[in-house]
């Protein structure tokens, strides 16, 4: 796996999140993925974790997700990083933004088999 692996897989999840695509999202994952953000989340295979991507896609709208930083292993297979993610929930038009970071394992073929990541939600800051 080349070097820029995490970061391009990132940017891709990014994206995903951001058109509420959760099968390009889940296609990210290898098969049997783990994706957990303790405490509330735990999803193994790609499976679960295509379910909850289309569920969060489905009850919200006006995502984005900014990777701020990504630092990377030389060999591509494991990285850092550090996010922002904002999201408006469709029921109520409740806005939310969240800081957080994530340790990321990929495989050979560059596709994620561990995310765990941490977040915080955080006051929006003006433009």
């Amino acid at each position: 796996m080349a070097n820029g692996a995490p970061t391009q897989a990132l940017r891709r999840l990014a994206d995903c999140w951001t058109r509420g695509d959760a099968d390009g999202a889940a296609a990210l994952f290898a098969s049997a993925a783990m994706y957990s953000e303790p405490p509330r989340f735990r999803f193994a295979g790609r499976a679960a974790i295509h379910a909850f991507f289309a569920d969060f896609a489905a009850r919200h709208h006006a995502v984005s997700f900014t990777i701020l930083r990504v630092l990377e292993r030389p060999d591509g297979a494991l990285a850092a990083a550090e996010w922002r993610f904002a999201h408006t929930r469709t029921a109520d038009n409740t806005r939310a933004t969240y800081e957080g970071s994530a340790w990321i394992e990929l495989d050979a073929a560059g596709l994620v088999t561990h995310w765990r990541g941490y977040s915080a939600r955080v006051e929006p800051q003006a433009p």
